[in-house]
């Protein structure tokens, strides 16, 4: 059993101090977002300031019908680094999570996973349409049968089970503080709220009170996710919240820089484009891309990382046609020679900031 795992279950009657005892301070990881949080961006993130991070979502069903893990193997290739990291899983059968959880921590290569994380808030139509995601904040026993099982599967592994879910399926059904004490109730360690409702997708803006209403709810760690995008954003958060840990998702795309520009004053923080030299920033993209290649083959990864690089290669002049030229490339020195190009620009752009 590593380190990570004896420390987070040194007092199992505690889960709230089990789970924040794997932090020196108030965490603030890097949330599961399907086509991003890969190996290779998880582990940049990881040591550019992420207190944790978690896989892309991985379907427990498909675990199930494909045991071997032909499909589900390529996104759940630990995190790097000696930050805590945890396995995403969805689904909508109670079962099919056991089994999952099972057939993952008897698995040497996972075993030092730090956490298993059940996700109960994506709002994809393709995941919606089979019951899964956010669609199991519609049937509340289901919630509790899934984390029940997941719970007891875990515990033979000597890991916690955490939740992230959404407010609720829309305004007029707000129920994030039933599911959060629901999955309390079963064995839950931790949940994130994301503060939004299904049927807002991605729209709006987050409404950090039903973060606060279920962290005065329970008595587990609770976390929150939804719009915390510059400096100063997850200390309001937590003011007005109270939340233990907090989580990034859509502002950390193609900037893994975030998590340590957070941390910054409000009142004195610098633009992004100050923060994080046009070096720095260079030698992470080609980090991602030369680590995607030794993962997936150079094909596969230079295909993919497409759209990271949609999200790195913004905020300077020029960086539209960056973007469209980024896409052409189907090799590695092909990219590189457009990630020159974009280096040149941006450093350009740095320069004309400052002598603004």
């Amino acid at each position: 059993m590593c380190d990570l795992t004896q420390t987070l279950l040194k007092d199992t009657s505690d889960p709230k101090e089990g789970f924040l005892s794997l932090f020196h301070d108030f965490p603030n990881g890097l949330a599961p977002m399907a086509g991003f949080t890969t190996a290779p961006f998880r582990s940049i993130a990881a040591r550019l300031g992420a207190s944790f991070t978690v896989t892309e979502l991985v379907s427990a069903r498909g675990i199930r019908h494909d045991p071997d893990l032909h499909r589900s193997e390529r996104y759940l290739h630990p995190t790097t680094g000696d930050k805590p990291w945890g396995i995403q899983l969805f689904g909508f059968d109670a079962e099919d999570f056991a089994f999952a959880i099972d057939r993952l921590l008897s698995d040497p290569r996972y075993r030092d996973v730090s956490f298993i994380d059940l996700n109960m808030g994506c709002p994809a139509p393709k995941v919606i349409r089979e019951g899964a995601g956010c669609a199991l904040m519609r049937d509340e026993d289901l919630v509790g049968r899934v984390v029940e099982a997941s719970v007891k599967q875990a515990a033979r592994y000597l890991k916690p089970v955490t939740i992230k879910i959404r407010s609720g399926i829309s305004k007029e059904h707000i129920n994030a503080v039933r599911v959060a004490k629901i999955a309390e109730q079963y064995g839950a360690s931790a949940v994130t709220v994301h503060a939004r409702t299904l049927d807002q997708y991605y729209s709006g803006h987050a409404d950090w009170q039903v973060i606060r209403a279920v962290k005065e709810a329970v008595s587990i760690p609770v976390l929150g996710n939804g719009d915390l995008e510059k400096p100063g954003d997850v200390e309001k958060m937590r003011d007005m919240t109270g939340c233990d840990g907090a989580m990034v998702g859509r502002a950390a795309r193609g900037n893994p820089f975030i998590f340590s520009w957070l941390k910054e004053k409000s009142e004195s923080a610098v633009s992004l484009l100050e923060y994080v030299s046009t070096e720095d920033w260079f030698d992470v993209m080609v980090e991602q891309l030369d680590a995607s290649i030794e993962l997936l083959g150079e094909s596969v990864a230079v295909r993919e990382m497409r759209s990271q690089f949609a999200f790195y290669l913004k905020g300077f002049s020029g960086s539209s046609e960056i973007r469209r030229k980024v896409m052409e490339p189907v090799t590695r020195e092909g990219v590189l020679a457009v990630l020159e190009e974009a280096h040149r620009m941006r450093e350009q752009a740095f320069l004309l900031y400052l002598n603004r």
